[in-house]
């Protein structure tokens, strides 16, 4: 029996159950993704391991560990409002353990749609975008960096690009210089490039109207290989090759196609040690999407 009825009974009265405040439920957007893998023996054809590996979650970005751990790096929608985390597998990205990660000093109310890389010291070095409430939100937008030895707390390290409408950018080492994808509302994605991976200048759009890009990664033979989701219909992955990260050409095939009725956006992939390739992505129903 609650203490507001006991009290009641006592005075003899009948007395209104107390109100309880009851949090804003979202309405859309990360709380309604989660994050999946799938597996592939040759990088090239992918089937879906049918785990969800993180919920509430999005827009993941992995990079595997010299000692065979893989980190995710993603947005955790599970407490609102939703921030950069990252969680690790032991067991060759089959289950994740959220490690809790911070950034100090960050800028904006949200660090979101990470980006992380492995500076040759061993550092890490996190990219984000400084969301404030309504990251959708018209003018100049800030792409900002964090830097950790560990990997989990980071601390801020300050803006690296600012250009209207950006969001969710992926950046890497080309062979010759850092190369920023991101993507511009009302142009798609856009490349910047920079000499210290800190300050970058916008170089244009990125050829590849309709994809949505990923950071790629480098095959043995030296050439990058770039997943990324195709942004009309049929959704599914496909894959570019490239000498330099700014001219690509497409591979044929399907990488990976979605289950009926989802969308697979943010395929990020990783080689194992075993040879085999693993690939996380954002799940999203289509009735759903946002």
């Amino acid at each position: 029996m609650t203490s507001s009825r006991v009290l009641s009974v006592f005075l003899g009265t009948t007395m209104p159950a107390l109100a309880v405040a009851q949090a804003p439920q979202p309405q859309g957007g990360p709380f309604f993704h989660q994050v999946l893998s799938a597996s592939s023996p040759d990088g090239s054809t992918f089937s879906h391991d049918g785990v969800v590996l993180l919920d509430h979650a999005s827009v993941p970005a992995a990079i595997a560990l010299p000692d065979g751990r893989i980190r995710l790096y993603y947005v955790d929608a599970s407490q609102m409002p939703e921030n950069v985390n990252c969680a690790e597998s032991v067991d060759a990205g089959r289950s994740f353990t959220v490690l809790g990660c911070t950034v100090a000093g960050r800028a904006g109310t949200k660090a979101v749609d990470p980006s992380i890389v492995r500076l040759g010291d061993g550092r890490f070095r996190l990219y984000y975008y400084a969301s404030a409430d309504d990251p959708g939100a018209a003018g100049i937008h800030e792409i900002h960096a964090a830097i950790s030895t560990d990997g989990i707390r980071f601390q801020e390290e300050g803006v690296v690009f600012a250009y209207p409408g950006l969001v969710d950018p992926d950046v890497f080492w080309s062979g010759r210089e850092w190369l920023m994808y991101v993507f511009a509302s009302g142009q798609g994605t856009v490349m910047a490039r920079s000499d210290d991976g800190l300050t970058f200048t916008y170089l244009g759009p990125l050829p590849l109207e309709k994809w949505g890009t990923t950071a790629p990664l480098r095959l043995a033979d030296g050439r990058l290989r770039l997943y990324a989701f195709n942004q009309a219909a049929p959704n599914y992955v496909g894959s570019f090759l490239s000498d330099d990260g700014l001219t690509w050409t497409q591979e044929p095939g399907v990488r990976l196609a979605p289950p009926e009725g989802k969308q697979i956006t943010d395929p990020f992939v990783v080689p194992l040690p075993d040879g085999s390739w693993k690939m996380f992505f954002k799940m999203e129903s289509q009735a759903g999407r946002r």
